[in-house]
């Protein structure tokens, strides 16, 4: 007997949310059809894939290698069937447009959409939000990657009414907490984290040009730790340099990897956050089916590559409180509750 598509889909599931719940969550499958549909996976591959435990489930030597196929054989399905559509309606773009701002995600579009579109993608690079939106709600893109930043406590309004655009819709990919970029040899390099209090004086440095709010929510945060703060505008290249060199602290995310001479500091009670959203118009040619697809993919690239990073997996080892991505695509997520 050999293993089903449904099974394949189960066993994927479980691997990435790491458990039997969260995985029927998922899938909007009740716990017991996953139970029951796992036990028929292992009874044709013959070994167990999973171990079970307090923290969930954990992939055995075998499920690793199933997983492994799994994600490979599903993969093919979803770009086979995108494919399929692709060829069935005539309003399917040649290549899929997406805007995105500067982030860690952004390199893994390239391989996801033709994986779920079957079809070519045009990404468009620019710091902000607002041009992204733009161009997505004038059909001049299909869909848009961008992210916001928000303070403790700031509301976080749907999509719709954050762009005044009652077709274009959202979800959240991920909630992620900011660390500062410091030298090596700043005098709180060598510490697990630090308060923001503790960085008052500092020189912080930002992109020219952005509208994505990180000025604003850094300079609200930055006067509730009780001291204003100091910018000077640099590109991403010159801000590591003046931050290598001690002259400078920049925002960075958590997932960054810093190279020699610069240290990823994070900030005790998380008083920076970042907000990626996917967004598409509910009125443009990109079905829903087609949107989650894309959401898992991106949420699998957050979980498996830029979370791996050494001093973003320590940070989430030790803030097990912290749920970076939502389980289900949605306008809203709240990391810690």
């Amino acid at each position: 007997m050999g293993l089903e598509l449904r099974q394949l889909r189960v066993v994927r599931a479980i691997a990435d949310e790491g458990g039997l719940t969260a995985a029927a969550r998922r899938l909007g499958m009740a716990q017991p059809s996953v139970t029951q549909t796992l036990a028929r996976a292992e009874r044709a591959v013959g070994g167990v894939l999973f171990r079970r435990g307090a923290r969930g489930a954990a992939p055995t030597a075998l499920g690793e290698v199933v997983v492994a196929h799994a994600r490979t054989v599903l993969d093919a399905v979803e770009r086979m069937t995108a494919a399929a559509a692709r060829h069935r309606e005539d309003d399917w773009p040649a290549a899929v447009r997406i805007g995105c701002a500067p982030g860690l995600l952004v390199a893994h579009l390239s391989v996801a959409v033709p994986l779920v579109a079957g079809s070519d993608v045009q990404i468009t690079t620019a710091t902000g939000a607002a041009g992204h939106v733009a161009a997505l709600a004038a059909g001049r893109a299909e869909a848009a990657l961008v992210t916001r930043f928000l303070a403790p406590g700031a509301a976080r309004p749907p999509v719709a009414e954050v762009h005044g655009e009652g077709t274009l819709r959202g979800a959240v990919v991920a909630v992620e907490p900011l660390f500062v970029g410091v030298s090596d040899r700043h005098r709180l390099a060598a510490r697990a984290e630090a308060d923001l209090a503790e960085l008052a004086g500092e020189r912080w440095c930002l992109p020219p040009g952005a509208d994505d709010g990180l000025g604003a929510r850094l300079a609200e945060a930055c006067r509730r730790a009780g001291h204003p703060v100091a910018v000077r505008v640099a590109e991403y290249a010159a801000a590591l340099t003046l931050a290598r060199e001690g002259r400078a602290v920049l925002p960075m995310m958590p997932g960054s990897r810093t190279g020699p001479g610069l240290v990823l500091l994070p900030l005790r009670g998380e008083p920076l956050t970042m907000e990626t959203v996917l967004h598409w118009r509910s009125d443009g040619p990109l079905s829903e089916e087609w949107i989650r697809s894309l959401w898992e993919h991106l949420v699998r690239a957050q979980r498996d590559i830029i979370e791996a990073a050494p001093a973003y997996r320590a940070w989430l080892a030790d803030h097990p409180h912290w749920r970076t991505t939502p389980p289900g695509p949605a306008a809203l997520h709240r990391p810690c509750g």
